[in-house]
């Protein structure tokens, strides 16, 4: 009997041992959905939300830089002249870095700073998240049901809110209060409408259980747009839906697997109707006769087309006053980060009162303003280039996959699209990640296909960019923990005065020298636009350290010299000290700055009233009346002149007058009386 022959040592299958397994595609996975926990944060006591969003993101961007550079043979091993030859990579970084120029003719450096700063770490993320995707773009299938999975929660908690308090909250406070842990609902809204396309992509590639899940997680996440009642965020979806269904259904063709498609969509079309009619009705009874603001997804919709000119459209106004702006300086601009020290000038005969807009809610106008024209171009160019690579990808015999990855990214960078056109989502942290993500995702994607420079070893180029980029990445996380650090100290300090308004002689609970202790010493503007100076200067008022208060707001009024607020604080201050000659300069000063402002108004025809200046009684009446017409003013107008010694016939016939269109106004009919005796 023959003995079986011994296996070959060379043909033994390696063990597990002689084997490693590869954990990196689960580690990127890891990484990547620690990014987009960030804005699960929950909420904390601070001015804004996204204090704590951008630190967060910035602490991730330095322990991925740790990982990339201990594993820099699994993260890349092709030369990343590959990827930074990409020309969405040269636009984008070409982009952040002519904003970083622009920071030495910014008027205001320190904010500029702080604002480029959030800029550097979305950059940041960027060329990270493309890192850890090089030769891992099947990761996408697990990132998509991250995204779902998030969603779904998200999607969940939206709803029940909303019909938890539907007919127990006012209808505005309720769509309000839908911002999840962004505290903004229009930001959140862009957030479901830019996860909605890997929503898609999991439905495309999961079966059973999870496919269900992500179908529900579409639904979900339309819903709550839609009842988030966000326009911009509507146009987002139906633009994202148009490029998934025609373009996949386009590669599906090609494929010959048209049917399989037609199935996919169904669902897609189906959810969308169902949403549709459900919120439909929700609003209907909700918004009806409640709410001026907010309506139905086709009343919202109806209303853009109503609203095209600048009289009937917010938008608009500052489209064109910012446009204006930009051609002061359209080469150049004002500085990253410093366009909203300009924005008073445009801005305060549009808003009432304290009402502030710190961008001109279009990215691209704000990019110009702030970095020039050119610059607004190169930013634009990025979705071109996206739009070219989507199209090469679509036309190419690349695989079904690949096309299908392209259509998904390209959707959602729409989708950012959409909303940078009518937002500022720039700014905000949880959508820079999702821009960054699906940037690198594009790119990374279409650089799959490629033939790439040959295989190297040398790692010393990325082992550079590791150190550069911690080095950065430290300074970035101080700026960021000073902005939060700030924040905090903001929403203590904005709340105590608060408590106090209106309450004659009442002491807030912190002092002066607590207060100056609380703020870091960057930023030196608050979240409200309002310079920490000046926060700082109200409690040396209420403290009767009147100089000192004049003094601080002398010092900080470069930091934001066209808001009109630090002149009312002048005035007070004066005129709490009976210097009545310099109060009335300064509540002149800022009347005439942000004209609709009521109390602005009603301060300076007060002085005018006390110099029985009849003639400056009347100018600031006409500056305001030509804003704003109400009768609070009018009636303040009438006792201004009554007490001004101006003659009492024409006091008279103004007080008819008024009485003709407000005829129950207690003051005017009391003055009637008086001069009728």
């Amino acid at each position: 009997m023959n003995k079986k022959p011994k296996k070959n040592a060379s043909s033994v299958t390696p063990s597990l041992a002689e084997k490693p397994i590869d954990f990196s595609n689960s580690i990127v996975t890891t990484i990547i959905t620690f990014y987009l926990l960030i804005e699960f944060t929950p909420k904390v006591e601070i001015q804004d939300q996204m204090g704590i969003h951008w630190l967060l993101l910035s602490i991730l961007n330095i322990l991925t830089i740790a990982y990339i550079a201990s594993n820099k043979q699994s993260v890349i091993n092709e030369k990343l002249s590959s990827f930074f030859r990409n020309s969405i990579t040269i636009a984008y970084l070409s982009f952040f870095s002519i904003a970083g120029i622009s920071l030495f003719i910014a008027l205001n450096p320190t904010e500029g700073l702080i604002v480029y700063n959030r800029l550097f770490t979305a950059t940041l993320a960027f060329l990270l998240v493309s890192f850890l995707l090089f030769n891992k773009i099947d990761v996408l299938k697990n990132i998509a049901l991250i995204i779902t999975l998030i969603t779904l929660s998200q999607g969940f908690d939206t709803v029940a809110q909303f019909y938890k308090g539907l007919g127990k909250v006012p209808i505005d406070a309720l769509i309000n209060s839908l911002q999840g842990t962004t505290g903004n609902k229009n930001v959140f809204a862009a957030a479901f409408v830019i996860k909605l396309p890997f929503i898609v992509y999991c439905i495309l590639t999961r079966e059973g259980f999870l496919k269900i899940l992500a179908i529900l997680g579409l639904a979900l996440c339309i819903l709550s747009v839609f009842l988030i009642n966000a326009r911009a965020a509507f146009l987002g979806i139906i633009l994202e839906l148009i490029i998934i269904l025609f373009a996949i259904g386009y590669v599906n063709w090609r494929e010959g697997q048209l049917r399989k498609h037609l199935v996919t969509s169904s669902y897609i079309v189906v959810i969308l109707f169902i949403s549709f009619f459900i919120s439909q009705n929700s609003l209907k009874k909700a918004t009806e006769n409640n709410s001026e603001t907010y309506g139905t997804v086709t009343s919202r919709l109806g209303s853009l087309s109503e609203q095209t000119t600048a009289e009937s459209n917010i938008r608009l106004a500052y489209w064109e006053k910012s446009i204006e702006l930009i051609k002061k300086s359209p080469f150049i601009g004002v500085g990253y980060g410093n366009w909203k020290l300009y924005t008073p000038l445009y801005t305060n005969t549009l808003l009432n009162d304290n009402v502030f807009s710190k961008h001109p809610h279009n990215d691209f106008l704000e990019i110009a303003g702030e970095t020039g024209v050119p610059n607004a171009l190169i930013f634009l160019s990025i979705f071109v280039f996206a739009l070219v690579i989507t199209i090469k990808q679509l036309i190419s015999k690349h695989n079904l996959e690949t096309k299908t990855i392209v259509v998904i990214a390209f959707a959602a960078i729409c989708g950012y699209f959409v909303d940078a056109f009518f937002n500022f989502p720039a700014e905000r942290p949880n959508i820079q990640l999702l821009f960054s993500l699906t940037l690198a995702i594009l790119v990374i994607n279409w650089l799959a296909n490629k033939k790439l420079a040959s295989k190297s070893t040398n790692t010393r180029p990325l082992l550079i960019f590791c150190m550069i980029a911690t080095l950065l990445c430290l300074g970035s996380i101080y700026i960021h923990a000073s902005v939060f650090k700030s924040s905090q100290s903001q929403y203590k300090v904005d709340n105590d005065l608060a408590a106090i308004d209106n309450i004659p002689n009442a002491m807030p609970k912190y002092k002066f020298d607590e207060v100056n202790q609380m703020f870091p010493k960057i930023p030196n503007i608050g979240e409200n636009s309002e310079t920490i100076g000046y926060k700082k200067a109200k409690y040396l008022q209420k403290e009767k350290r009147f100089d000192e208060a004049i003094k601080l707001l002398d010092s900080v009024h470069h930091q934001m010299p066209n808001l009109a607020y630090g002149d009312y604080l002048k005035c007070n201050i004066y005129l709490e000290e009976k210097k009545l000659d310099s109060a009335y300069k300064y509540g002149k000063k800022a009347a005439y700055a942000k004209p609709r402002h009521f109390y602005y108004f009603r301060m300076a025809s007060y002085l005018a009233m006390v110099h029985k200046d009849a003639a400056e009684v009347k100018k600031l009446f006409a500056q305001y009346n030509k804003y704003r017409q109400d009768q609070q003013s009018y009636s303040y107008y009438a006792q201004s002149l009554f007490y001004s010694d101006y003659d009492k016939t024409e006091v008279k016939s103004i007080i008819m007058e008024g009485l003709k269109l407000y005829p129950n106004d207690a003051l005017m009919l009391e003055l009637l009386a008086k001069i009728s005796k």
